[in-house]
C-alpha cells in the first residue's frame, strides 16, 4: 500500500470518528452545537497539520539538498482527497446508526462535501510541510560540526570537483626529462602556495595596516 493512501485512510478514520462524536453530542446537547462544531474543526485541523509537519521535518533532516527531497505537496494532496472521499461515504453510512453524523445525501458527500474537506485539509497540510522542513533544516544545521579555522580565522575550503593528480609514466629520453621538470615545477608551486598561505598573508595584512595608519595621519 502506498504511503499517501495509508495516511489518507487513517486521516479519514479520524474525521469519521470526530463526525460521529459530533453527531452524538449535537443530538444530546443541541444548545451547545456551535461550540462542539468549533472543537471538532480544531481537532481535524490539528490532525491535518501535525502529520505533514513530521513528514517535512524528517525529509529536511535526511536530504540536505532541496532537489533530493520528496514532493510532499502532491503527496498530501492525494492523501487529503482520499480522506475526504472515504470519510464522507463512511459518515453517510453512520448516519443510519448515529443521528447527526451526516445530514446530507450520498451524492452531496461524494461531490461538494469531498471538495470542501479536501481544501480544508490541504491548507494546514501545506503549512505543516513548510514549517516542518524549516525546523528540520534548523535542527540539522545546529547538530552539524563547526568548521575548523586557522590562526587568521580562515575556513578550509575543499572543492568537490578537485581530483587527485594522475601519475603519468613516460619513456626515457625527452619525454622523461619533460616529465621530471613538470613535476619539479609542480612541487615548487605547491611549496610557494603553502608558504604564502601563512607567511605572505600576515606580511600583506601588516602592509595594509601600515598604509591605513599612514593615510589616517
Amino acid at each position: 500500500m502506498d504511503l499517501w493512501l495509508l495516511r489518507g485512510l487513517l486521516l479519514a478514520a479520524v474525521i469519521t470518528f470526530v463526525r460521529a462524536v459530533l453527531g452524538i453530542g449535537i443530538y444530546t446537547w443541541p444548545e451547545s452545537g456551535g461550540v462542539q462544531r468549533t472543537i471538532a474543526l480544531i481537532v481535524v485541523l490539528l490532525a491535518a497539520l501535525a502529520w505533514p509537519f513530521f513528514d517535512g521535518r524528517r525529509d529536511a533532516q535526511e536530504n540536505e539538498d532541496p532537489e533530493d527531497r520528496a514532493d510532499l505537496t502532491l503527496f498530501w494532496l492525494k492523501a487529503a482527497l482520499v480522506a475526504a472521499l472515504v470519510s464522507g461515504a463512511a459518515s453517510w453510512l453512520l448516519s443510519f446508526v448515529i443521528p447527526g453524523a451526516s445530514v446530507q445525501s450520498l451524492i452531496f458527500e461524494l461531490t461538494i462535501g469531498t471538495g470542501f474537506v479536501t481544501l480544508l485539509l490541504s491548507i494546514p497540510a501545506q503549512i505543516g510541510i513548510l514549517t516542518g522542513r524549516a525546523y528540520g533544516e534548523y535542527s540539522r544545521k545546529r547538530s552539524a560540526p563547526a568548521e575548523e579555522e586557522d590562526e587568521f580565522g580562515r575556513h578550509h575550503i575543499q572543492a568537490h570537483h578537485q581530483k587527485e593528480p594522475v601519475a603519468v609514466h613516460h619513456s626515457s629520453g625527452i619525454d622523461g626529462e619533460y616529465s621530471s621538470r613538470a613535476e619539479s615545477h609542480s612541487r615548487s608551486s605547491t611549496i610557494e602556495d603553502d608558504e604564502y598561505s601563512d607567511q605572505d598573508f600576515a606580511a600583506e595584512q601588516a602592509r595594509i595596516d601600515d598604509d591605513e595608519r599612514r593615510t589616517g595621519r
